[in-house]
């Protein structure tokens, strides 16, 4: 886990609280899954941080959906 409180993110337009998650996984990440991570992570990011959950973007990312690489 990274925070860095010295990048400014602008929504919208404006200043107000903002963050940017980002998960890279090597597989088991299920929609549902992913819906509780989202969940968890807007709950902890609003509670701990005062950022709305519609002030967030989530991104889930698993490696293993990854075509392979061609062999020829």
């Amino acid at each position: 886990v990274v925070l860095k409180g010295s990048i400014e993110i602008v929504f919208g337009g404006n200043k107000e609280a903002a963050a940017y998650a980002e998960i890279v996984a090597m597989g088991g990440i299920t929609k549902q899954v992913k819906r509780q991570l989202i969940s968890t992570v807007g709950s902890i990011l609003h509670t701990h941080f005062s950022i709305h959950p519609t002030r967030f973007i989530f991104k889930v990312f698993d490696i293993n959906s990854l075509p392979l690489p061609s062999k020829l």
